[in-house]
């Protein structure tokens, strides 16, 4: 009877863990990246095994590796995370990878709607 509840108890702290279940995600060996550049807010957290950082705003990522000066851009939201367990570091989106696909980050050198039509035509 005690050996049946501690499998009930294990079961029930292993279902309590994993609350959170991703949409869609990212998994990187931390011995290949150079840098992770996050360009909005976040917030950081010690884990036992690493941490957590927890996006706040919408915006872009770049993941530089150090071999073949590769790199990654990803566009995260706001509740997605980024998070390092062990040797892995796990981007967790909340959102189906569809919806990531339709963001698009804006450049800076795209000219907004609004400078287009104040912008005078030029004569010829």
């Amino acid at each position: 009877m005690a050996e049946e509840n501690g499998m009930d108890q294990a079961t029930e702290n292993s279902n309590n863990s994993n609350n959170e279940t991703p949409e869609s995600g990212i998994i990187l060996n931390i011995m290949q990246l150079q840098s992770i550049d996050i360009n909005q807010r976040f917030t950081r957290v010690k884990t036992d095994n690493g941490w957590r950082i927890n996006i706040l705003d919408t915006g872009k990522i770049t993941i530089n590796f150090i071999t073949s000066m590769r790199k990654i851009e990803s566009m995260l939201m706001s509740g997605d995370a980024i998070e390092r367990d062990g040797d892995d570091i796990i981007i967790v989106r909340n959102q189906p990878d569809d919806v990531y696909r339709s963001k698009r980050s804006s450049s800076q050198l795209a000219i907004t709607r609004e400078d287009l039509l104040s912008a005078e035509p030029k004569a010829n």
